[in-house]
């Protein structure tokens, strides 16, 4: 789990990084880690593991890609 939560920390530092110093923010990083969260969801799910976290990440990104990009 530690590896997801990294990933969505810093997708947000790289998009409010790129945000203040004026560069266009790279859409594919956003939808690499879009990708990388569906995967571990199926992954769950596949095992019987509980998604609740992996879910929680996943709307963080989509707030992140619709909201404030």
């Amino acid at each position: 789990m530690e590896k997801y939560n990294r990933i969505v920390i810093e997708l947000y530092k790289k998009c409010f990084s790129d945000h203040i110093n004026g560069k266009e923010i790279d859409e594919n990083v956003v939808s690499e880690a879009q990708k990388e969260l569906n995967f571990a969801i199926d992954k769950a799910k596949v095992h019987n593991e509980p998604t609740d976290e992996l879910e929680s990440l996943k709307e963080d990104i989509n707030h992140l890609k619709y909201n404030l990009l």
